[in-house]
């Protein structure tokens, strides 16, 4: 079975670049609209997962273990 999900994916060159702030800004903004919305993280940084998880109220992880 198929879905068609909305997706959208941040990246960068380097750490440091905004990609925490930006995404959590995109997903309060989501949020706001009224749309249900999760996050996921791929990379060794475990604190991002928090962060997202605070502002769409689910829990959010990282892909790491599924890649």
């Amino acid at each position: 079975m198929s879905q068609n999900v909305p997706r959208v994916m941040f990246a960068a060159a380097s750490s440091g670049c905004g990609k925490t702030t930006v995404t959590c800004a995109v997903l309060q903004a989501l949020k706001n609209r009224g749309l249900d919305c999760i996050s996921f993280k791929c990379g060794p940084d475990y604190i991002d997962p928090m962060f997202h998880s605070r502002v769409v109220g689910v829990r959010s992880t990282t892909l790491d273990a599924f890649f």
